[in-house]
Protein backbone atom coordinates (compact mmCIF):
# COMPACT_ATOMS: atom_id res chain seq x y z
CA UNK A 1 0.00 0.00 0.00
CA UNK A 2 1.21 3.47 -0.91
CA UNK A 3 2.24 5.45 1.97
CA UNK A 4 -0.06 9.04 2.07
CA UNK A 5 2.66 11.87 1.20
CA UNK A 6 2.06 15.56 2.92
CA UNK A 7 5.01 16.64 2.63
CA UNK A 8 7.71 16.90 -0.28
CA UNK A 9 11.49 18.43 0.27
CA UNK A 10 13.18 19.07 -3.05
CA UNK A 11 16.88 19.81 -3.58
CA UNK A 12 17.38 22.19 -6.22
CA UNK A 13 20.36 21.57 -7.92
CA UNK A 14 21.40 18.25 -9.64
CA UNK A 15 17.86 17.18 -8.85
CA UNK A 16 14.86 19.92 -9.76
CA UNK A 17 16.78 21.56 -12.43
CA UNK A 18 18.25 19.62 -15.30
CA UNK A 19 22.05 20.31 -16.51
CA UNK A 20 21.35 22.75 -18.75
CA UNK A 21 20.16 24.59 -14.94
CA UNK A 22 16.61 24.62 -16.13
CA UNK A 23 13.54 23.42 -14.34
CA UNK A 24 11.01 22.20 -16.79
CA UNK A 25 7.09 22.86 -17.69
CA UNK A 26 6.25 19.39 -16.45
CA UNK A 27 7.94 19.45 -13.58
CA UNK A 28 6.49 23.06 -12.59
CA UNK A 29 3.21 21.15 -13.64
CA UNK A 30 3.48 18.22 -11.39
CA UNK A 31 4.39 20.57 -8.41
CA UNK A 32 1.29 22.39 -8.83
CA UNK A 33 -0.56 19.61 -9.27
CA UNK A 34 0.65 18.50 -6.33
CA UNK A 35 -0.12 21.21 -4.26
CA UNK A 36 -3.70 21.32 -5.70
CA UNK A 37 -3.74 17.79 -4.26
CA UNK A 38 -2.48 19.17 -0.48
CA UNK A 39 0.87 18.17 -0.65
CA UNK A 40 3.16 20.83 0.66
CA UNK A 41 6.18 20.91 -1.93
CA UNK A 42 9.11 23.55 -0.81
CA UNK A 43 12.61 23.74 -1.95
CA UNK A 44 15.26 21.93 0.40
CA UNK A 45 18.61 24.04 -0.95
CA UNK A 46 21.71 24.98 -0.10
CA UNK A 47 21.35 28.34 -1.81
CA UNK A 48 20.26 31.30 0.33
CA UNK A 49 17.15 33.06 0.15
CA UNK A 50 18.02 35.44 -2.91
CA UNK A 51 18.97 32.45 -4.81
CA UNK A 52 15.43 30.85 -4.38
CA UNK A 53 14.21 30.07 -8.06
CA UNK A 54 10.98 31.66 -9.40
CA UNK A 55 9.95 29.12 -11.29
CA UNK A 56 9.20 26.97 -8.26
CA UNK A 57 8.12 30.19 -5.59
CA UNK A 58 5.92 31.53 -7.76
CA UNK A 59 3.75 28.61 -8.07
CA UNK A 60 0.58 29.54 -6.19
CA UNK A 61 0.72 27.43 -2.49
CA UNK A 62 4.72 27.00 -2.63
CA UNK A 63 5.69 29.42 0.13
CA UNK A 64 7.90 27.67 2.60
CA UNK A 65 11.59 27.03 1.44
CA UNK A 66 14.48 25.69 3.74
CA UNK A 67 18.13 27.56 2.77
CA UNK A 68 21.60 27.18 3.11
CA UNK A 69 21.83 23.85 3.98
CA UNK A 70 18.76 23.88 6.50
CA UNK A 71 19.84 27.05 8.27
CA UNK A 72 16.83 28.77 7.87
CA UNK A 73 13.23 27.75 7.00
CA UNK A 74 11.19 30.53 5.50
CA UNK A 75 7.34 31.65 4.73
CA UNK A 76 8.06 33.79 1.70
CA UNK A 77 4.60 35.47 2.87
CA UNK A 78 6.66 36.96 5.95
CA UNK A 79 9.76 38.98 6.72
CA UNK A 80 11.03 37.01 9.18
CA UNK A 81 12.20 33.83 9.04
CA UNK A 82 10.09 30.72 11.00
CA UNK A 83 13.00 29.61 12.44
CA UNK A 84 17.25 29.62 11.78
CA UNK A 85 20.04 27.91 13.21
CA UNK A 86 23.10 29.97 12.52
CA UNK A 87 26.83 29.40 13.02
CA UNK A 88 27.77 31.41 16.34
CA UNK A 89 28.90 34.83 16.29
CA UNK A 90 31.77 33.47 18.53
CA UNK A 91 33.10 30.82 15.87
CA UNK A 92 33.33 32.88 12.81
CA UNK A 93 36.39 34.83 14.01
CA UNK A 94 38.43 31.22 14.17
CA UNK A 95 36.66 30.33 10.66
CA UNK A 96 37.68 33.44 8.99
CA UNK A 97 41.60 33.34 10.69
CA UNK A 98 41.55 29.78 8.74
CA UNK A 99 40.49 30.44 5.51
CA UNK A 100 41.03 33.88 4.55
CA UNK A 101 44.43 33.73 3.09
CA UNK A 102 43.52 30.17 1.12
CA UNK A 103 42.98 30.31 -2.71
CA UNK A 104 39.51 29.63 -2.58
CA UNK A 105 36.21 30.82 -3.14
CA UNK A 106 34.84 31.99 0.31
CA UNK A 107 31.12 33.04 0.49
CA UNK A 108 29.24 34.05 3.23
CA UNK A 109 25.34 33.08 3.20
CA UNK A 110 23.84 35.95 5.90
CA UNK A 111 20.18 37.72 5.98
CA UNK A 112 19.46 35.43 2.90
CA UNK A 113 22.52 36.31 0.57
CA UNK A 114 25.47 35.78 -0.19
CA UNK A 115 28.36 37.88 0.29
CA UNK A 116 31.89 37.83 -0.61
CA UNK A 117 34.91 40.63 0.25
CA UNK A 118 35.56 42.73 -2.37
CA UNK A 119 39.69 41.70 -1.56
CA UNK A 120 39.11 38.25 -2.88
CA UNK A 121 38.26 39.12 -6.39
CA UNK A 122 41.28 38.12 -7.92
CA UNK A 123 41.35 34.14 -6.21
CA UNK A 124 37.88 34.31 -7.24
CA UNK A 125 38.49 35.14 -10.85
CA UNK A 126 41.50 33.04 -10.98
CA UNK A 127 39.34 29.75 -10.02
CA UNK A 128 36.85 30.72 -12.18
CA UNK A 129 39.27 30.48 -14.83
CA UNK A 130 41.03 27.10 -14.11
CA UNK A 131 37.40 25.40 -12.54
CA UNK A 132 34.83 27.02 -15.31
CA UNK A 133 32.24 24.07 -14.24
CA UNK A 134 32.11 25.28 -10.60
CA UNK A 135 30.44 28.36 -12.01
CA UNK A 136 26.54 27.92 -10.77
CA UNK A 137 24.55 30.74 -12.33
CA UNK A 138 23.23 31.99 -9.85
CA UNK A 139 22.43 35.81 -9.58
CA UNK A 140 25.78 37.77 -8.70
CA UNK A 141 27.29 37.53 -4.93
CA UNK A 142 27.00 40.44 -3.00
CA UNK A 143 30.77 42.01 -3.21
CA UNK A 144 31.30 44.50 0.15
CA UNK A 145 34.59 46.00 1.54
CA UNK A 146 35.90 44.85 4.93
CA UNK A 147 33.69 41.76 5.38
CA UNK A 148 36.63 39.59 7.04
CA UNK A 149 37.63 42.33 9.28
CA UNK A 150 33.80 42.71 10.56
CA UNK A 151 34.06 39.42 11.25
CA UNK A 152 37.06 39.66 13.06
CA UNK A 153 36.60 42.53 15.08
CA UNK A 154 32.91 42.25 15.59
CA UNK A 155 31.09 38.76 14.93
CA UNK A 156 27.85 38.17 13.46
CA UNK A 157 25.96 34.96 12.87
CA UNK A 158 26.19 33.48 8.95
CA UNK A 159 23.86 30.99 7.92
CA UNK A 160 26.69 28.69 5.91
CA UNK A 161 30.32 29.50 5.20
CA UNK A 162 30.28 28.35 1.02
CA UNK A 163 33.87 27.35 -0.12
CA UNK A 164 35.08 26.11 -3.64
CA UNK A 165 38.83 24.67 -4.18
CA UNK A 166 40.70 24.45 -6.81
CA UNK A 167 43.47 23.17 -5.07
CA UNK A 168 41.58 19.73 -3.96
CA UNK A 169 44.36 18.95 -1.46
CA UNK A 170 43.47 22.07 0.48
CA UNK A 171 40.11 21.12 0.26
CA UNK A 172 40.48 17.86 1.58
CA UNK A 173 42.93 19.24 4.74
CA UNK A 174 39.66 22.08 5.65
CA UNK A 175 37.19 19.34 5.39
CA UNK A 176 39.60 17.15 7.37
CA UNK A 177 40.06 19.63 9.91
CA UNK A 178 36.47 20.61 10.57
CA UNK A 179 35.52 16.97 10.75
CA UNK A 180 38.06 16.06 13.64
CA UNK A 181 37.05 19.41 15.52
CA UNK A 182 33.11 18.40 15.20
CA UNK A 183 32.06 21.78 15.75
CA UNK A 184 30.38 22.86 12.46
CA UNK A 185 28.62 20.38 10.08
CA UNK A 186 30.46 19.91 7.04
CA UNK A 187 29.22 18.73 3.69
CA UNK A 188 29.36 18.92 0.26
CA UNK A 189 27.91 19.10 -3.12
CA UNK A 190 30.32 18.81 -5.79
CA UNK A 191 33.75 17.57 -5.83
CA UNK A 192 35.46 21.15 -5.37
CA UNK A 193 33.54 22.50 -2.74
CA UNK A 194 32.57 22.33 0.95
CA UNK A 195 29.67 23.96 2.89
CA UNK A 196 29.84 24.77 6.60
CA UNK A 197 27.00 25.40 9.15
CA UNK A 198 25.87 24.82 12.83
CA UNK A 199 26.43 21.82 13.91
CA UNK A 200 22.32 21.09 13.94
CA UNK A 201 21.95 23.14 11.01
CA UNK A 202 20.89 20.20 8.43
CA UNK A 203 18.33 19.71 5.79
CA UNK A 204 17.23 16.89 7.76
CA UNK A 205 16.61 19.00 11.03
CA UNK A 206 15.00 21.64 8.51
CA UNK A 207 12.53 19.03 7.03
CA UNK A 208 11.50 17.81 10.61
CA UNK A 209 10.89 20.79 12.12
CA UNK A 210 8.83 22.05 9.07
CA UNK A 211 6.78 19.07 9.34
CA UNK A 212 6.47 20.01 13.40
CA UNK A 213 4.97 23.33 12.01
CA UNK A 214 2.56 22.29 9.66
CA UNK A 215 1.20 18.93 11.65
CA UNK A 216 2.59 16.38 9.41
CA UNK A 217 4.06 12.78 10.55
CA UNK A 218 7.84 12.14 9.63
CA UNK A 219 5.83 9.25 7.73
CA UNK A 220 3.96 11.12 5.61
CA UNK A 221 7.36 13.76 4.49
CA UNK A 222 9.20 12.59 1.17
CA UNK A 223 12.42 13.99 -0.12
CA UNK A 224 13.90 13.88 -3.24
CA UNK A 225 18.00 14.70 -3.76
CA UNK A 226 21.23 13.91 -5.79
CA UNK A 227 23.91 14.58 -3.76
CA UNK A 228 26.30 14.55 -0.26
CA UNK A 229 24.54 17.80 1.37
CA UNK A 230 20.71 15.97 0.45
CA UNK A 231 22.10 12.41 2.37
CA UNK A 232 20.81 13.14 6.46
CA UNK A 233 17.38 14.54 4.42
CA UNK A 234 16.56 10.96 2.90
CA UNK A 235 17.67 9.32 5.88
CA UNK A 236 15.42 11.59 7.74
CA UNK A 237 11.97 11.46 5.22
CA UNK A 238 9.37 8.81 5.82
CA UNK A 239 9.87 8.07 1.99
CA UNK A 240 12.98 9.16 -0.05
CA UNK A 241 14.03 9.29 -3.42
CA UNK A 242 17.21 9.24 -5.02
CA UNK A 243 18.01 10.85 -8.34
CA UNK A 244 18.51 8.71 -11.52
CA UNK A 245 22.57 11.20 -11.59
CA UNK A 246 22.86 10.58 -7.79
CA UNK A 247 25.75 9.53 -6.47
CA UNK A 248 26.23 5.97 -6.05
CA UNK A 249 26.50 5.97 -2.23
CA UNK A 250 23.26 8.38 -2.43
CA UNK A 251 21.20 5.94 -4.26
CA UNK A 252 22.29 3.00 -1.91
CA UNK A 253 20.62 4.71 1.35
CA UNK A 254 17.87 5.75 -0.91
CA UNK A 255 14.20 4.05 -0.65
CA UNK A 256 13.55 4.34 -4.36
CA UNK A 257 15.19 5.89 -7.37
CA UNK A 258 13.54 7.55 -9.99
CA UNK A 259 14.91 9.53 -13.07
CA UNK A 260 18.02 11.45 -14.10
CA UNK A 261 17.22 15.23 -13.77
CA UNK A 262 17.44 15.22 -17.10
CA UNK A 263 15.02 13.22 -17.62
CA UNK A 264 12.26 14.80 -15.76
CA UNK A 265 12.76 12.57 -12.42
CA UNK A 266 11.17 14.55 -9.90
CA UNK A 267 8.19 15.03 -11.92
CA UNK A 268 8.32 11.18 -12.44
CA UNK A 269 8.68 10.57 -9.00
CA UNK A 270 6.07 13.03 -7.49
CA UNK A 271 3.63 11.12 -10.22
CA UNK A 272 4.36 7.94 -9.00
CA UNK A 273 4.84 7.74 -5.26
CA UNK A 274 2.74 10.74 -4.18
CA UNK A 275 -0.24 10.97 -5.98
Amino acid sequence: MKKRIRLIALDMDGTTFNSRKEITNRTRRTIAEAVERGIQVFPATGRPKSYLPQEIMSIPGVHYASTSNGASIIDMNKEEPLYEDLIPAERMPDIIRRIKDLPVIIELFYKGACYCDRSTLPVIEQILQERPSVQNGQAPEIYEDGIFDRLLQDPFPVEKVHLIFSDLKIRKEIMDFYQKENILDVTSAFAENLELTSKTATKSNALLRLAGILGISQEETMAIGDSFNDLDMLGAAGTSVAMGNAEPEIKETADLITKTNDEDGVAWAIEKYAF
